[in-house]
């Protein structure tokens, strides 16, 4: 978040000193700029908790909780970089989560464990 914060005022500052940009300029450059800011605080402000058969997510724009119970599958997949774990729920909506988030190994364990599933990982070649 801090790195794409930065990057957003330096574009800000380069913008402003070196050009004296005219209406036209801000109107260019402001979806790029709300952009990135939009996204460093999505990345920031995301959190996935599990109290007994209760999963919680909280994101930047939604709030929701899932059962523990009800999940039928549980999948890792190599995507852009990192690992993906999708979640299946018996009513097929599904849950998906970064590797990127602190725990992220303990959860899929813990998961697999409560459920008693066999975690599937499709291994990039």
């Amino acid at each position: 978040m801090i790195l794409q914060l930065a990057a957003a005022l330096a574009m800000l500052i380069a913008l402003y000193i070196g050009t004296k940009p005219m209406i036209w300029g801000w109107l260019l450059f402001s979806p790029l700029f709300l952009f990135v800011v939009a996204k460093a605080f999505r990345t920031y402000k995301y959190l996935l908790t599990i109290n007994d058969d209760c999963i919680t997510v909280v994101d930047f724009n939604k709030r929701a909780q899932y059962q523990v119970s009800d999940i039928t599958a549980i999948n890792v997949w190599p995507a852009k970089g990192e690992r993906m774990a999708v979640i299946t729920f018996r009513d097929w909506k599904k849950l998906s989560f970064p590797s990127h988030l602190e725990g992220f190994d303990e959860l899929v364990e813990l998961l697999t464990k409560q459920t008693k599933l066999k975690k599937q990982t499709l291994e990039s070649s």
